[in-house]
């Protein structure tokens, strides 16, 4: 099974200066998505801090890319990248094969669905 991950931000905290620079991020929070294609997907929302920035390579804030907040997020969540991703795994597994079911009474007439 392969699973493709996306990235949501949905909202950057900021310091409006900090050290002469504008606009410094200081927390993101995000939602990494994860599909396998065939319809089964599952996601994490979290919020990572990230590190004060070196003013040498500081972007600005109006500047970022996607990629380049990508590659900051990444940097900062570490191993916990890994561990988001064998969440989402888990939770696509679990739809396509899942360990328990809601079966309708044997009685009941053929069709009849009960929400669970």
């Amino acid at each position: 099974m392969t699973i493709t991950y996306t990235w949501d931000f949905l909202k950057f905290n900021a310091h409006p200066t900090l050290n002469s620079m504008n606009n410094v991020i200081y927390n993101v929070e995000f939602i990494l998505n994860g599909s396998d294609g065939e319809g089964h997907a599952a996601q994490v929302f979290n919020t990572v801090g990230l590190g004060e920035p070196d003013p040498a390579n500081f972007i600005e804030f109006s500047n970022l890319t996607t990629s380049t907040v990508i590659s900051m997020v990444t940097d900062a969540l570490g191993n916990n990248l890994a561990n988001y991703q064998a969440i989402i795994n888990s939770q696509i597994q679990s739809q396509i094969a899942p360990a328990t079911a809601s079966l309708a009474p044997p009685w009941q007439p053929s069709g009849l669905v009960f929400p669970e």
